[in-house]
This record gives C-alpha cells, sequence and structure tokens, in this order.
C-alpha cells in the first residue's frame, strides 16, 4: 500500500499494459509522422507514464515486470525490425520503475524520482553510443568550430576556452530533467484531469471508423547504417567542414583533421563490427528465446494486440477532426485527446 493517502485511480492493469505495448509499437512512427523532434523523449515519457499508472494500480509491483516482459514480447511480434536497443531500454526501463516503487512507498518520491531517472538515462545513454561511436573526436570537432568561430568574429580570446560541446550536452540533460519533473507532475495529477475529460466527452456521439492508416510503419524495413540517416549525413557534413577549416585556418590546430577522420574510420568499423558479427548473433539468441516465449505466451499477446485496431481508430478520428488546428495546438489537441479516448474506450469496454 502507498504511503500516501490520496485515492487512486482505478484502471485494470491489463488494459494499461496494452496502452504501453501500443505505445512502444507505433508511438515513434506516429512523432515521425507529425514531425516532432526528440521522439526518444516522448516515448520515454510514455513509458514512464504507463508504467508509474501499472505501479499503482496493481496489487503487487511484480506486475511491472510482468508487464514489461509482455510489452517486449508483444514489440517483438508486431514490429520486429526494431533494434535491439530499444527492447533493452524497455527492460531497464521496467527494472528501474519496479525497484523505486517496490522500495520508496510515498507515491509522489517514487513517480519524481523514477521519471527523473528514466529520462537522464536516456539522455546519457545518446551521450555515451555518441562517443563509443565516433570517441572524442567528435566533441574536439565542435570545439573547434567554437574556436573558428571566434576567430572569424574576432570575439574575445576567453570565448577559446569554452567548450560548446560539454554546453550542448549539459542543454541536452537539462531538457530530458526538465520533461522527467514535466511528466511527473501529469502523472500526479492525471486522476483529476482525466475526472475532468470524462465529463466533457460522450462516446455515444463518436463514431470510429476504419478510415485509413495515417501513421502506418512498413514492416520489414531495412535498418540504416547511422550515415544513411539525416543525423548522420549532418555529423558527416560537419566533420568534412571542420575539417577544411582547419587546414585553411592552421590556428586551430595542425591535427584536427587528422583526428576527425579518424573519428569517421572508427565509427564505419565499429558499424561494420556491429551489424556484421556482434548484432546477427544477438538477434539470432534472442529470436531463438523470443519464438519460445511468444508460444508460452500467445494467448495474452492475442489479448493484449487485440485492442491495437480500437486504439488506431482512435488515432485516426483524434487526428482527422484536428485538421482545423496547427502547429503546437494541433499536437497538443491530438496528444491530450487520444489519451483521453484509449482512456475511455478502455474504463467502457
Amino acid at each position: 500500500m502507498s504511503s500516501d493517502s490520496s485515492k487512486k485511480l482505478s484502471l485494470d492493469v491489463k488494459k494499461l499494459t496494452a496502452l504501453w505495448a501500443f505505445s512502444e509499437s507505433t508511438l515513434g512512427g506516429i512523432l515521425h509522422a507529425l514531425r516532432i523532434p526528440f521522439t526518444g523523449l516522448f516515448v520515454g515519457s510514455a513509458s514512464v507514464f504507463f508504467i508509474s499508472l501499472i505501479a499503482q494500480n496493481s496489487k503487487s509491483k511484480t506486475q511491472i515486470l510482468r508487464s514489461t516482459f509482455l510489452v517486449i514480447l508483444v514489440k517483438v511480434v508486431v514490429t520486429p525490425f526494431v533494434q535491439l536497443t530499444s527492447h533493452f531500454a524497455v527492460l531497464l526501463q521496467g527494472l528501474i520503475g519496479y525497484f523505486l516503487f517496490r522500495f520508496f512507498p510515498f507515491r509522489k518520491v517514487s513517480t519524481f524520482l523514477f521519471a527523473i531517472t528514466v529520462l537522464l538515462l536516456s539522455a546519457f545513454q545518446k551521450i555515451i553510443i555518441l562517443t563509443i561511436l565516433f570517441g572524442n573526436g567528435l566533441w574536439i570537432a565542435i570545439d573547434s568550430f567554437m574556436k573558428f568561430l571566434v576567430l572569424q568574429f574576432s570575439l574575445p580570446k576567453e570565448y577559446e576556452n569554452i567548450s560548446i560541446s560539454w554546453i550542448l550536452i549539459t542543454i541536452y540533460a537539462s531538457l530530458h530533467l526538465l520533461a522527467g519533473i514535466f511528466i511527473s507532475i501529469k502523472i500526479l495529477g492525471f486522476e483529476k484531469w482525466y475526472e475532468e475529460k470524462k465529463k466533457q466527452i460522450d462516446l455515444n456521439y463518436i463514431t470510429f471508423k476504419d478510415d485509413k492508416d495515417y501513421f502506418q510503419k512498413k514492416n520489414g524495413k531495412k535498418k540504416k547504417r547511422w550515415w544513411q540517416k539525416k543525423s548522420g549525413i549532418s555529423i558527416l557534413v560537419f566533420s568534412f567542414a571542420v575539417m577544411i577549416i582547419s587546414y585553411l585556418y592552421p590556428d586551430l590546430g595542425k591535427n584536427i583533421a587528422y583526428e576527425i577522420l579518424f573519428m569517421l574510420i572508427r565509427s564505419f568499423i565499429i558499424t561494420f563490427i556491429w551489424f556484421e558479427f556482434i548484432s546477427p548473433k544477438l538477434i539470432s539468441y534472442l529470436q531463438k528465446y523470443f519464438e519460445k516465449e511468444k508460444f508460452q505466451h500467445a494467448s495474452e499477446i492475442n489479448s493484449l494486440t487485440s485492442v491495437f485496431p480500437d486504439f488506431k481508430k482512435v488515432i485516426n478520428y483524434v487526428w482527422e477532426n484536428s485538421k482545423s488546428l496547427n502547429g503546437l495546438k494541433r499536437i497538443r489537441f491530438f496528444l491530450s485527446n487520444t489519451i483521453s479516448l484509449m482512456f475511455l474506450i478502455n474504463e467502457q469496454e
């Protein structure tokens, strides 16, 4: 029992698990279609949201681990082309959620700690991956570009000592920290918000149709290497630009171009080793494991995925009815009404 005296919102854990699984399987594609940046930030926030609600509405905190396992299985079935790191992220989120909600009985404290921990880990995970892939060369290139700007615009010499790479890392981590605080506040205020939404929406006056799936993701899509993605192309262009600048402006340092070239060669080698040797073996092992588990939990997986068509109808309905709005207003309307309608359908089924 939570040490908080506030009344909990009573929700079906099974249907919360289905919503989490649906979010993990489709939210990334939806956000991409909406052209919303920082999709990982939103997907991580959604996981925090659903895990927190599962913790609040389950009799035993071990339900978090069970729901985590089922979500991974559903994700493997629905989106088999997703990278392994995505499944590991879900597993880590579930483990952190179980630990915090199991050993911190105060709901407000555990919710804040959980949201902040998960989103900060998400931020540092990306920074660590970039450092492993590109080494310090990436950060050296960014700082060298700052030095070039100082020379080019005759800025005070003190600016040369500023590490723009650390400033970018700090901003990125701070953004995730603020997102963690924001989502934890929303979770703690969810009961009041949801009760107000229930009064505003009457499903008897809403018709969900089998309309076009605006956000459908194509299965079997070939995995892109980092240099084939927009972010990777940006890094390549930036790196070559700094290499050229280093030759034109020797004050930046004689070895900058060589360090950047080594960085790019290193990243190609690491990518080749990962995709050609390590990843196939891991995938083969996990596929055998998940194939066995899918058969053992087939009824539970089918039960969770059986409500996915209804969730998709909600998404299509809300998106169609948000056409009159633009920009952030449309995104806010879409997210708010999609969440409330999905929970209302859950409640009435």
